[in-house]
């Protein structure tokens, strides 16, 4: 990203020692530091990137560290070695975060922070929002993505004030596609590969293509396409669970730069999987999701231009088929956002603007000729739009300061009932670097989320063979207001051991209050009552989280995790959201030049109390992986995973099943290039 310095109140020389020291400070620099470039003009140079402090990791799927806020990435590259086929073997790699899935269904539902459902997490993929909820015993809003089409996913915990941060009181989960750069090597500008995957414990087989092209230095595009066919899977106490799935994926993406102040995008992405029902031999699913982004980026070289705009469709549907009929469940997602950044110098401080907005339309409709099912996940349009400002103010060499607020409402509408709202939120952040490479960070946030379709509309009996109870509309619901307040430290290490090295360390705490926390309660009246989503609690999560990784060039060792509770803070009740304690490890070695990796990761899980009360399985656990890469030339790697090798018999918190036990994956993949 290029960013010019001009600026016609101030001369070229104050300009650029202005724009020089507050790059500094927000790295962690003092001038003294700089001497190594012997002029300042090396520091410069007519360019500068501040947005890279703040968005890019380091290698390997560190924290975001100097980002001023609990992020995390975690790039294709980094977990290959993990071969993690699911969304939940990349996501519970990252602190605070948790999923819900169910075997004999392939979409997953996302928890940050012990929040989940209904949107209170904003998960994206290449920026298009994933809205698609379906009432029933499980988790209350799922997407599906498969996890080859995976180039890096972007988290970040607690809310968020920027671009997509609507509704997110927990947090921002972004997924982005690979492209024609993760394709192509060096001056290729033609390339393919082929993977080939199988498992043991479900039997598997799984193909995945890509293939890419670059038309001219101002053109290029990409394919990819994924098969798999799994079958069910047994415990670690030899228990078989429903879980065969069948899947296939695309994706194409084109990419164009007319000049080199623009870029244009298009993506499409498809998704399909069929699935049996674990509770009826009778009851087959398929669910289907698409989604179209067009992307245009525009980046002049003047500082007061850095714009953004995104459009996007996401079609998500899963129809049961049964002997009776079909149930068919779907949701269209049109949205878009558009921001700009603007950057200016005021005597000694850089500041760096971003203001903008963005907009979604979910339309639900939900058809079920024999059933309840359109009275349970009720079909209806909601409208919800935001715009917000930011701004970065590096203050001093040392400090930091980040000033934000945002707007949000919605509109809502279904059976006769309507309901509308706004708030405007604030968030504000100072970093402090005391010494280098020591950054230290205070935030306090507020974030709105309106009721959802479902939580409002919802209004039917229970299925049979229960048709006791009765699901009321509750036209009165109140939006969730979150109040966000935490605290973080980054250390930045090199030359730890050996000279080479280096040590990345992410810690911090949060305290987050919901207020008008929705819950679905029983209300007596009208007789005979029934259960209603209400306003009755108010949340309270606390926690501790923390994220490490050591590299060096011929070892390599991670660790994240977190220490978490949460209480309904009126009833005292613990929250059935909030996962339990978590503690991952990574370690490995490399030979060969880099060419042979191997390691192992060990995950530690702690109970879950009051889990029994509620129907959970909230045990203890431990699990070990072993995993090994070789590069076996140029053009073909082979992979070697296996998964709970002491075939643990366990269940991850909050799903309804056990987890599979001992499980063996062997992939290759060969690619070819000119």
């Amino acid at each position: 990203m290029r960013t010019g310095v001009r600026d016609t109140a101030a001369t070229p020389g104050q300009w650029r020692d202005a724009l020089a020291r507050c790059a500094l400070a927000a790295l962690g620099l003092s001038m003294a530091d700089a001497a190594l470039a012997d002029d300042m003009d090396m520091l410069s140079g007519g360019v500068l990137d501040l947005d890279a402090i703040t968005v890019t990791a380091s290698p390997g799927g560190e924290p975001a560290y100097g980002a001023l806020s609990p992020t995390t990435i975690w790039t294709r590259g980094a977990l290959e070695p993990l071969q993690a086929d699911t969304v939940t073997e990349v996501l519970t790699l990252i602190p605070s975060v948790n999923t819900q899935t169910t075997p004999a269904d392939a979409g997953t539902a996302v928890s940050v922070r012990g929040l989940q459902d209904f949107g209170r997490v904003n998960v994206l993929v290449d920026g298009a929002r994933q809205n698609f909820q379906k009432s029933g015993h499980g988790a209350n809003g799922t997407f599906f993505f498969d996890t080859e089409m995976l180039r890096a996913v972007d988290v970040t915990r607690g809310p968020t004030s920027g671009v997509n941060g609507g509704g997110a009181i927990g947090g921002v989960v972004s997924f982005s596609t690979l492209d024609a750069d993760d394709v192509l090597q060096g001056g290729e500008t033609v390339a393919a590969s082929l993977k080939a995957k199988a498992e043991s414990n479900p039997e598997s087989i799984l193909l995945h293509g890509e293939a890419a092209a670059r038309l001219s230095d101002r053109a290029d595009f990409a394919v990819a396409g994924t098969w798999r066919d799994a079958g069910n899977y047994e415990t670690g106490n030899g228990e078989e669970v429903i879980a065969a799935q069948d899947m296939l994926s695309g994706l194409a993406k084109a990419r164009f730069t007319p000049d080199d102040d623009q870029e244009i995008t298009l993506s499409a992405l498809h998704y399909d999987s069929g699935f049996d029902s674990a509770f009826s031999e009778a009851l087959t699913s398929r669910a289907r999701s698409d989604t179209f982004t067009l992307g245009y980026h525009w980046d002049p070289t003047a500082s007061w231009a850095d714009l953004t705009g995104k459009v996007y469709y996401t079609a998500t549907q899963q129809e049961q088929k049964a002997d009776d009929g079909r149930t068919r469940f779907e949701i269209g997602t049109l949205g878009g956002d558009l921001h700009n950044t603007s950057r200016f110098v005021i005597g000694s401080m850089a500041h760096e603007l971003t203001y903008g907005g963005d907009l979604f339309h979910d339309a639900v409709e939900t058809r079920d000729p024999h059933g309840t099912s359109d009275d349970l996940t009720p079909s209806g349009d909601r409208l919800v739009y935001g715009v917000f400002l930011e701004d970065r103010i590096a203050m001093t060499e040392r400090v930091e300061l980040i000033g934000a607020l945002r707007y949000d409402g919605y509109d809502l509408t279904g059976d006769d009932i309507a309901n509308s709202g706004g708030r405007l939120s604030p968030k504000i952040t100072l970093g402090y670097t005391p010494f280098t490479p020591v950054t230290v960070y205070a935030t306090y946030a507020e974030a709105y989320r309106p009721p959802s379709l479902t939580e409002t509309l919802i209004d039917g009996f229970h299925p049979p063979p229960v048709t006791t109870g009765r699901f009321l509309p509750n036209p009165d619901l109140k939006p969730e207001v979150a109040r966000n307040i935490e605290a973080g430290v980054d250390f930045a290490f090199d030359g730890v051991v050996t000279p080479s090295d280096s040590l990345n360390v992410k810690l911090g705490v949060f305290h987050n209050r919901v207020e008008d926390y929705i819950e679905q309660v029983f209300e007596y009246f009208p007789i005979p009552g029934g259960y209603q989503y209400q306003n009755i609690a108010e949340a309270t999560i606390q926690g501790f989280e923390f994220e490490a990784r050591y590299d060096a060039e011929r070892a390599f060792a991670g660790l994240s995790g977190q220490v978490m509770s949460g209480v309904d803070s009126r009833t005292g009740d613990q929250l059935t959201s909030v996962p339990p304690n978590r503690l991952t490890a990574i370690a490995g070695i490399r030979a060969l030049d880099g060419d042979l990796e191997a390691g192992t990761r060990i995950t530690f899980v702690g109970a879950k109390r009051d889990a029994e009360m509620l129907g959970l399985v909230g045990d203890p656990y431990q699990t070990v992986d072993l995993f090994a890469t070789w590069k076996v030339n140029p053009r073909t790697d082979a992979s070697l995973y296996f998964a709970n090798i002491f075939n643990e018999q366990y269940t991850q918190y909050p799903n309804g099943s056990p987890s599979p036990g001992l499980n063996a994956k062997v992939s290759l993949t060969t690619r070819f290039g000119s």
